[in-house]
């Protein structure tokens, strides 16, 4: 079943968790009340493209095929012209611009290539749809993870892609919360009984981009932490707490600011 066949329903997924901790209002602007955002991020659309990118590389690898560098850059290309040329309600930060991301995209990706060895490994899956129940939360949660691979012990490899501005912490790879529900959609969906192992594949958006791989894992006490924390997400949203959130650091850059303001002026 594809993704959009599980999102018809009422479910929660980690983008939507993750929005509910991070900024309970904004939750509720973009998931309950559904405002069109006030403008289009050129981060979230440049990072889009470059999984898009990563997608149709490993795709070709199903069928036998490992794309040129050149090829990978080009299918880059063709994501971003279509996503972002032209289109006046992304807003680029500082000095980024179409032209600029488009070359950083290429250069990021050119660093992957360089990197990317698939010796004794088997693609299973890209873009793999999950849905699971947890106990004591009445809807699904759902999701899609980026890459499903198998090594030649038997071990499966679930990758997720990151691009990001720096080199992520220790902190940042055990307490990903988007690996634990990725660990927990694996053993709900067919692989219960096999080992598990987690990686982020992480672009690095320095001046001279870099690529670099963290392996982790997930053990129970993980498991039950990441249900407690969802189950009590789903209370706040039932009983509709949502509170803003004016310390965090997405505050600056919030698709919904003219929103925030208005409530904040009914609030008053």
């Amino acid at each position: 079943m594809k993704l959009n066949e599980f999102r018809k329903g009422p479910h929660l997924s980690a983008s939507s968790i993750a929005e509910y901790m991070e900024c309970s209002l904004s939750y509720r602007f973009s998931r309950i009340d559904k405002l069109k955002p006030e403008f289009i991020s050129d981060n979230m659309t440049f990072g889009s493209c470059i999984h898009q990118a990563l997608a149709d590389f490993h795709q070709e690898r199903i069928m036998g095929n490992i794309l040129t560098k050149d090829q990978l850059q080009e299918r880059f290309a063709y994501h971003w012209t279509i996503r972002a040329s032209e289109n006046k309600e992304i807003k680029y930060k500082g000095e980024n611009s179409f032209d600029s991301l488009l070359e950083q995209g290429k250069a990021l990706l050119r660093t992957y290539h360089g990197n990317f060895s698939d010796e004794n490994i088997t693609v299973l899956a890209i873009e793999e749809p999950f849905r699971f129940l947890l106990d004591n939360l009445p809807i699904p949660i759902v999701g899609v993870m980026d890459l499903v691979e198998e090594d030649d012990q038997g071990n499966i490899i679930i990758t997720d892609f990151k691009t990001a501005a720096r080199s992520y912490t220790e902190d940042d790879v055990s307490k990903n919360p988007q690996l634990t529900l990725y660990h927990l959609a694996s053993r709900s969906n067919g692989y219960g009984d096999r080992n598990i192992i987690m990686k982020l594949d992480v672009l690095i958006k320095t001046k001279t981009p870099q690529f670099k791989r963290y392996y982790t894992a997930r053990d129970r006490w993980d498991e039950i932490k990441a249900a407690k924390k969802i189950i009590e997400v789903w209370r706040g949203i039932n009983k509709g707490v949502f509170i803003p959130n004016d310390t965090s650091w997405k505050c600056a850059e919030c698709f919904y600011k003219g929103a925030c303001n208005d409530w904040y002026q009914e609030a008053a």
